[in-house]
């Protein structure tokens, strides 16, 4: 004999009322360990986004090494 499939509609809000608090905590580290890595992707993309529209040079990145070091150690540094 076949197999038969039923779907069922599931409304998550009316599910999740339903949890204590302890469950609540526990279904959000479930759902956060799950989705990280596409969390973490989407991160990198919008980094590389901001970063294609406003490009920093080498010399302005060299500029603020160097003023931050002069700040932390009090002299010039080359």
């Amino acid at each position: 004999m076949g197999n038969i499939t039923v779907e069922v509609p599931v409304n998550i809000d009316i599910i999740i009322k339903k949890l204590t608090i302890k469950d609540k905590i526990e279904l959000t580290k479930k759902l956060e360990k799950i989705t990280i890595g596409k969390r973490i992707d989407n991160l990198l993309k919008r980094i590389d986004f901001r970063s294609e529209k406003n490009p920093i040079s080498q010399e302005t990145i060299n500029n603020v090494i160097k003023q931050v070091r002069k700040e932390l150690y009090g002299q010039s540094c080359s």
